[in-house]
């Protein structure tokens, strides 16, 4: 009498552990599920070239504020390189008294952080004037 309330017991415990370990196995499965198909979403945000033409032109007028020879600023043309990633092409007029008017520019790295959704200037080329 006493082996098989035993035995009742440990055929219990171990329905017990099957149903937990199914209950997690199931939750493990939504939340893989859930990943999988949200990064293709996550991926599919395109950063759009006018929005990367305005971020440049705003990262060319705070150069020229803090440059006190630059008399104009601008964007001359804006290129894709990749779905999250715009290369653009800045410019600074500068005069000054010993060199006159001329015309500077730099290539600039504008990106969309797929998980922030943040547009950044990642990168900066050397001035050419």
């Amino acid at each position: 009498m006493q082996l098989k309330a035993f035995t009742s017991s440990v055929h219990s415990k171990g329905s017990f552990l099957l149903k937990i370990k199914s209950l997690v196995s199931v939750v493990l499965s939504v939340l893989a599920l859930t990943w999988v198909l949200a990064v293709p979403a996550v991926a599919a945000v395109k950063l759009p070239v006018q929005t990367a033409a305005d971020k440049a032109f705003t990262f060319a007028k705070h150069t020229c504020a803090h440059d006190s020879s630059c008399v104009r600023y601008g964007v001359t043309n804006c290129n894709r390189q990749s779905l999250h990633v715009v290369l653009c092409r800045i410019f600074d007029e500068r005069s000054t008294e010993a060199q006159g008017k001329y015309h500077c520019t730099r290539l600039v790295r504008v990106a969309l952080d797929p998980v922030t959704y943040r547009i950044v200037i990642t990168g900066q080329g050397d001035w050419q004037c």
